[in-house]
C-alpha cells in the first residue's frame, strides 16, 4: 500500500541524518579506510530504502508501471522505412549505458571523430513503446485473406468470428473521436490509408469518418474552427457557414453522435483527442488586422507578436466551455489534449501558437485530462511536412498512429503486451490516470 504524504517527513529526516553522519564519519582520519564502504552503504540505503517511496514534487510513491514513455524525453528514431519509426525513451538503460568508445578523451592516436547514421542498439529499443501499427496491420492482412473476397464490399459483420484473433480483441468496436483542425484530419486520413481504406467526409472542414471493418474500429473527425463566437465580416474562410463551436455542434457534429461516435459503453467514444491551435492563431491575427486602427493599436495587427492578455483570457474562457460541453455529453471518457503543431518554417509568428498550447495544457490538467505529446515530439522537424502547415504521410503520421493505438489499448484495459513490464499502465485508464494528469512542466 502506498504511503501518504504525511509519512514522508520521517523518511526525509532519516535521509538527512544518514548524510550528516556520513560526513562526520569521514572526518575521522583513523577510520578512513572504512569510508568507502560506509558511503556505499548510505547510498544503498537511499536508493533501496528511501528514494523509491518518493515521487518528484508530489511526496507520493513512485510507480514504475505508470510511466508514459511518450511524456518523457527521448529520441525519435526515423529510419529510411517510415514504418519502422519509433520513440526511444531516455530511460535508465540508456543513461547508464557503457561509454561510447568514440567519446574517450583524448582520442586514440589523436584521430578525428566522425559520425554516421546507425541503427539504434537492441538494448535501447526494449524499453521503447510497442510498434502497434505493425502488429495491427499484420492481423488486418491475415483477416482480409481469410474472408472470401467474393463477399464483395466487406463490412465489420463479416469479421465477427475473428474479432479476438491475433490477440486483437481489444480493438473490436472501439471509437476514437478526433476534434481539431486539418492536421488532425490528415492524421486520421493517413491512418485509414495504411489499411487500404479512404476517409469519408460530407464537405470539407465539417466531419469525417474512417472505418476499419476488420476490427470494427472507427475514427471520427470533428473540425474545430477555433474559439471565435461569431462569423465576422473579416473571416477569411468565406464558405464556412458555422464558426462558433456551439453552432458546429448543433449543425454538424451532432449528426454523428448516434451513428459513429458512441463506443462500447453506448455513450461516449473510447478515446477523445482534441486541440485548437492554428485556427485560433489565425483568428487572433485577422481580428487584430481588422481592428488595428480602431481601438487595439497597430501592433495587434502584426503577425510576429505575443498574444495580448485579453486574447489569452478569451481563448481560455471559450475552450473551458468547450471542454465542459464535451464532459456533459461524454462523461469521464479517456480524453487527451493533442499538443499543438507549429508551421514548417516557424519563427516569431508562432510565438502565440506556443502560448495557445500552454493555455490548453493548463485547461487539460484542470479538466483531469492527459497529454498526447505528438505535436511536441515532432516540433521543428520541418522535413516531415508536406506543405507549410501539415505533417505529411510518413514518420510523423506513423508515430501518431502508434501513439493513438497505445492509448486506445490502455483505455480498453487490455493488459500489457508480451515483453512490456507496464502491467498496471494497461490495466484500464483509471489505473494510472492520477499520476499522468499533471503538466510535468513541459
Amino acid at each position: 500500500m502506498w504511503r501518504s504524504k504525511s509519512t514522508n517527513l520521517p523518511l526525509l529526516i532519516a535521509a538527512t541524518l544518514c548524510v550528516l553522519s556520513a560526513f562526520a564519519f569521514l572526518r575521522n582520519d583513523n577510520i578512513k579506510k572504512y569510508s568507502a564502504q560506509y558511503v556505499d552503504g548510505v547510498r544503498n540505503q537511499w536508493h533501496e530504502g528511501i528514494r523509491p517511496w518518493l515521487k518528484d514534487g508530489a511526496g507520493e510513491p513512485a510507480h514504475e508501471d505508470c510511466k508514459d514513455p511518450y511524456r518523457g524525453p527521448g529520441y525519435l528514431y526515423m529510419p529510411d522505412d517510415y514504418r519502422q519509426t519509433r520513440w526511444i525513451p531516455f530511460g535508465e538503460d540508456f543513461l547508464a549505458a557503457p561509454a561510447l568508445p568514440a567519446a574517450t578523451y583524448p582520442p586514440a592516436n589523436d584521430a578525428d571523430v566522425y559520425f554516421e547514421p546507425s541503427r539504434v542498439e537492441p538494448q535501447f529499443t526494449q524499453s521503447a513503446p510497442r510498434q502497434w501499427m505493425n502488429d495491427v496491420l499484420a492481423e488486418h492482412q491475415r483477416r482480409r485473406m481469410s474472408v472470401d473476397a467474393n463477399d464483395g464490399d466487406l463490412q465489420h459483420y463479416h469479421y465477427v468470428s475473428k474479432k479476438d484473433d491475433g490477440g486483437m480483441g481489444w480493438l473490436w468496436g472501439r471509437r476514437v473521436l478526433v476534434l481539431g483542425d486539418s492536421v488532425d484530419h490528415f492524421m486520421a486520413q493517413f491512418f485509414c490509408e495504411e489499411f487500404g481504406y479512404r476517409i469519408r467526409q460530407p464537405r470539407p472542414r465539417t466531419t469525417a469518418t474512417c472505418e476499419i471493418p476488420t476490427f470494427n474500429l472507427t475514427l471520427i473527425y470533428w473540425h474545430l474552427s477555433g474559439s471565435y463566437t461569431s462569423t465576422p465580416s473579416w473571416w477569411w474562410m468565406k464558405d464556412m457557414k458555422f464558426v462558433p463551436f456551439e453552432e458546429r455542434w448543433e449543425k454538424l457534429w451532432k449528426k454523428t453522435l448516434g451513428t459513429h461516435v458512441r463506443g462500447l459503453n453506448g455513450r461516449s467514444p473510447d478515446l477523445l483527442l482534441w486541440q485548437s491551435g492554428l485556427w485560433d492563431q489565425r483568428a487572433m491575427i485577422e481580428n487584430g488586422m481588422a481592428h488595428a486602427n480602431v481601438s487595439y493599436g497597430a501592433h495587434v495587427g502584426e503577425q510576429e507578436r505575443q498574444l495580448v492578455w485579453e486574447e489569452v483570457r478569451f481563448i481560455t474562457t471559450r475552450l473551458r466551455k468547450l471542454l465542459s460541453m464535451l464532459r456533459d455529453e461524454f462523461g469521464n471518457t479517456p480524453s487527451m489534449f493533442r499538443t499543438v503543431t507549429i508551421h514548417r518554417n516557424s519563427n516569431a509568428t508562432d510565438a502565440n501558437l506556443l502560448e495557445i498550447d500552454r493555455v490548453q495544457r493548463a485547461l487539460a490538467q484542470q479538466a483531469g485530462q492527459e497529454i498526447f505529446e505528438w505535436g511536441r515530439i515532432i516540433q521543428a522537424f520541418s522535413m516531415l511536412y508536406k506543405d507549410r502547415t501539415h505533417t505529411a504521410k510518413g514518420a510523423g503520421s506513423w508515430l501518431w498512429s502508434n501513439m493513438m493505438l497505445e492509448y486506445l489499448r490502455r483505455s480498453a484495459g487490455a493488459g500489457a503486451a508480451e515483453g512490456d513490464k507496464r502491467d498496471h499502465y494497461f490495466d484500464g485508464w483509471d489505473a494510472c490516470h492520477e499520476r499522468l494528469v499533471s503538466w510535468d512542466g513541459r
